[in-house]
């Protein structure tokens, strides 16, 4: 049987320069404005803010830009998966400990050209913390998309398999008896179905038990050549089916074993699929 792996191909770069640009100028502006007594409609009409939200916004813009690129650096040497505790420590030693110091210098520059020491300003006050803030959102940021771009291709790689083709599944499914969660292994399993709130299954040792998946949830993870979602409250294993019946406007009756305490009906629409299924 063919299998196929969907592992996530790891795709590098972040395609987001406005947005940092835009935190940047947003950035600058609380650093500006940050501990200051004017309002903010009295600060547009002074030169000295804008001169200072230049300068702060294109020192933010340096340290976001020195983030992204240190990340794809290590996203294509250091793995999350793979490294992670590697990734982490360099993740916080090169994307963040190593901004901050740089902020600081630039700083210490920018208020030397002004003959001002820096220690006795209020920028290590009011303005380092936006920065250091700025700094630790922007990485969040970039491991949060990090992860979401790998559960996304994931996802689009299980959902564009071909017909035939089986997806990474379960060779056990945890249930609940009494106080005792309980591993049954699938191969035993003939069915699941819904019964009022509860999710079930029926081994073909005729017994019953509470699963702790959702049906939708076992339609992702059950071997799709063993298992067929039927209908909305039944999926059925290929050697629990004995016959079926046909019925009227092209809809089936399933005859499983062990008997189900209610008719198995096959709707007209998932019919044929259900016959392919059955004949492969």
């Amino acid at each position: 049987m063919t299998n196929i792996s969907v592992a996530p191909k790891t795709k590098y770069g972040y395609h987001d320069f406005y947005f940092r640009l835009i935190l940047s100028l947003i950035a600058a502006h609380f650093i500006v404005a940050f501990g200051e007594t004017e309002s903010f409609f009295e600060m547009l009409l002074s030169w000295d803010y804008y001169r200072s939200l230049l300068y702060s916004a294109v020192i933010a813009f340096m340290l976001v830009s020195i983030v992204y690129l240190v990340t794809i650096k290590l996203d294509r040497r250091y793995d999350w998966n793979k490294h992670p505790a590697k990734r982490v420590g360099l993740q916080l030693a090169l994307a963040l400990v190593l901004p901050a110091i740089l902020a600081f210098l630039l700083a210490t520059l920018y208020f030397r050209l002004f003959d001002i020491d820096i220690f006795v300003t209020r920028y290590l006050t009011y303005d380092y913390p936006v920065i250091l803030l700025m700094l630790l959102l922007v990485n969040v940021y970039y491991v949060a998309f990090y992860f979401y771009r790998q559960w996304k291709t994931v996802r689009e790689n299980l959902s564009n398999m071909p017909a035939g083709v089986e997806r990474p599944s379960k060779d056990v499914i945890m249930t609940s008896k009494a106080d005792k969660v309980i591993p049954i292994a699938v191969r035993d399993i003939c069915y699941f179905y819904h019964l009022g709130e509860l999710n079930m299954l029926r081994t073909f040792q005729k017994e019953d038990v509470i699963v702790d998946y959702s049906l939708d949830e076992l339609e992702k993870i059950l071997p799709p050549m063993d298992f067929f979602r039927v209908n909305r409250q039944f999926i059925v294993n290929r050697r629990s089916c004995e016959k079926y019946a046909l019925l009227s406007y092209g809809k089936l009756e399933l005859y499983v074993t062990p008997v189900f305490n209610s008719p198995v009906i096959i709707s007209q629409k998932r019919a044929p699929e259900f016959k392919k299924w059955l004949d492969r």
